[in-house]
């Protein structure tokens, strides 16, 4: 009978069997096992009843039972498609032979080792093999089919027992958020083994929603697109290092320790792998990103609630608020592109702002009861264009100035016509002419510093086409501001203004 050796000293590399071994390991504990036995308690862990009922024949009364019924626990059942099996026998019932079951049906997976030696495509030991089927392995499925993640096992993939085991076990491993038939997105961190399993035990087993059948994953904010949904995780557990009521001291010095907010030596960096689909009769796989770039990203967050303390009591409630704004609908029918886009370009430290022009021209300028950006937005928006962006401070200041000028002048004298042609501008000939208009039309004066174009068609250092987009998108939210009613919540704070 084959035996498997856990440890937290041998991790693969692979974020889902790495994340199988520390569940295995959380459950048996470091040493050899029977795999078998492992087997058996993975799969009772992986079926659940499902609340309906079927019906066998008892052969030795002789007379039809009733059973309960079980399957794979969601979202497994989309990936796992071993049915339970029992003997059948036939028995003629109303002149008709029909097959009925001798006994509850049993779910069971088998692992199948060959005979023969061969190295394992994960952890390369020399040992028996068996084939890496969908229900072991998720995101292997059918050769060829999903080649592009896993290049050069098209042939399909071969695991040793303990791989494939952390395999199935790293279903019990992952976090998960489904939005009904839209999406469903799988949440995998991984690092360090020791830490990785710190890391489960402490914080993300106390954070998990539990009795939920949107999925176990805490998220401030989620959408059917990539990476709106990680931002929103990871937002949900920046939250958890200046305070927490769920989590232990212990539990929030670790978080703080993985995201490089505490004095403590940094540990292995930790990534996170996000994977999202839609769910039907399996798990339509469509795109497996990896972000690794937390430790910065908590930086900023952190930096952003400092600057929404001036506004907000609760300022990670603003922030949160501010990125999930970014939609045009309500509940289900929200479309959420504008924010996934957004939550890339911060994920990526990239640039959001023709993403956050694109939703006040198109959506929030278009709605029946148009609105500006809530409070907040700005000094988030400026935070980052400075720190990320590398825009100097006193040209920014200059921007944000005379984009409020510029809005407002435009709601005076009813001008919002100038802000789409400012918008659309296309080259900085076209930038120019838009300014020289609004100079004649609405008798304002631009800046100097915004009129010099230096070599490689930029303004003081900044390529013209972001001091375009950031413009328009000062001067429209300005304009926004006077279309609103003035109540508390639409005041801007200073640093808007």
């Amino acid at each position: 009978m084959a035996r498997i050796t856990l440890s937290l000293d041998r991790p693969t590399g692979n974020f889902w069997i790495d994340t199988g071994l520390v569940v295995l390991i959380q459950q048996f504990g470091e040493g050899e096992h029977e795999a078998e036995e492992v087997l058996r308690k993975l799969v009772d862990r992986l079926v659940q009843k499902t609340g309906k009922s079927g019906v066998y024949f008892d052969q030795a009364t002789g007379q039809f039972r009733e059973y309960e019924k079980v399957n794979w626990v969601y979202p497994t059942n989309l990936f796992i498609k071993v049915s339970g099996v029992a003997p059948k026998i036939e028995i003629q019932i109303n002149g008709k032979e029909e097959k009925f079951f001798t006994q509850p049906p049993v779910f069971d997976l088998s692992l199948k080792l060959r005979k023969s030696k061969n190295p394992c495509d994960i952890c390369g030991d020399m040992v028996p093999l068996t084939d890496a089927k969908m229900w072991m392995y998720p995101f292997v499925v059918e050769p060829g089919k999903f080649g592009t993640f896993y290049p050069g096992t098209k042939r399909g993939l071969k695991l040793c027992a303990r791989c494939a085991l952390a395999g199935l076990a790293g279903y019990l491993g992952w976090l998960w958020k489904a939005q009904g038939r839209n999406a469903l997105h799988f949440f995998i961190f991984h690092a360090d083994l020791h830490e990785m399993k710190r890391l489960h035990e402490e914080v993300l087993r106390p954070l998990q929603k539990e009795g939920s059948g949107g999925g176990t994953a805490p998220v401030a904010f989620f959408g059917p697109y990539l990476h709106e949904t990680p931002l929103g995780l990871l937002l949900a557990l920046f939250a958890h290092v200046p305070e927490s009521d769920r989590l232990s001291e212990t539990a929030r010095r670790l978080l703080a320790t993985l995201l490089g907010a505490s004095a403590e030596a940094p540990p292995s960096a930790v990534t996170l792998y996000a994977v999202t689909g839609k769910p039907g009769q399996a798990f339509n796989m469509q795109a497996l990103r990896e972000f690794s770039r937390l430790q910065p990203l908590y930086r900023l967050y952190e930096q952003w609630r400092q600057r929404l303390q001036r506004i907000a009591s609760d300022p990670h409630q603003q922030l949160v608020r501010v990125l999930a704004q970014f939609q045009q609908g309500q509940d289900n029918n929200a479309e959420t592109l504008w924010r996934d886009r957004i939550a890339r370009a911060i994920l990526e430290f990239d640039d959001p702002l023709p993403f956050v022009e694109q939703f006040l021209f198109e959506a929030r300028a278009r709605e029946e009861h148009p609105r500006p950006l809530i409070p907040g937005t700005l000094d988030v928006l400026n935070h980052y264009i400075q720190e990320v962006l590398g825009m100097e401070e006193q040209f920014r200041r200059t921007l944000a100035g005379f984009g409020h000028t510029l809005g407002a002048a435009a709601h005076e004298h009813n001008e919002m016509g100038l802000l789409y042609s400012l918008r659309n501008a296309r080259n900085p000939e076209d930038f120019y002419r838009v300014l020289n208009d609004a100079q004649f039309r609405l008798e304002i004066t631009v800046p100097e510093a915004l009129l010099q174009l230096e070599r490689g068609e930029r303004i003081a250092g900044v390529p013209w086409g972001r001091v375009k987009t950031l413009l328009a998108i000062y001067a429209m939210n300005a304009y926004l501001r006077r279309s609103a009613p003035q109540t508390e919540t639409s005041q801007p704070t200073e640093q808007e203004e």
